[in-house]
């Protein structure tokens, strides 16, 4: 039988909650950033002129988004997820790699879009592992 917490059968805590939402919706902001971003500025080139990201915005993406990743797996693996979290650190070294790597931009997308995917089903497989069915909404 599940364990309770916070008065309910198998709930997660809200913190926890909030954190794996975050994450969730940071890796599927960065995955829209690797592949729409690129093809809006190149439909619009006036768009490319006028938007100057920072070089270093995937630095601080990874730097702001990566502890919050690494808790959670860290937690999915004390409650014996390892494969959430061997995919989930999979998608981080990918996205580290990405900044780290002297590779092409198209090698680079490639490489960051891929570490978003992981990570982001890495997330969403620990989502749905600590919700049962049924307390999604909880």
């Amino acid at each position: 039988m599940p364990t309770r917490r916070h008065g309910r059968p198998g709930a997660a805590p809200k913190t926890t909650d909030l954190a794996e939402g975050v994450a969730i919706t940071a890796s599927l902001l960065c995955l829209a950033h690797c592949l729409l971003l690129p093809l809006l500025l190149a439909w619009s080139p006036t768009v490319s002129r006028t938007l100057d990201l920072p070089f270093d915005l995937h630095l601080w993406i990874v730097l702001l988004a990566g502890p919050v990743s690494l808790s959670i797996l860290l937690k999915a693996a004390r409650q014996n997820r390892l494969l959430v979290m061997s995919v989930g650190l999979t998608g981080l070294a990918l996205l580290v790699l990405a900044l780290v790597l002297p590779v092409t931009e198209p090698a680079e997308v490639a490489i960051s879009s891929s570490g978003s995917v992981l990570l982001a089903i890495a997330h969403l497989t620990n989502w749905f592992a600590r919700h049962p069915r049924g307390q999604l909404h909880g």
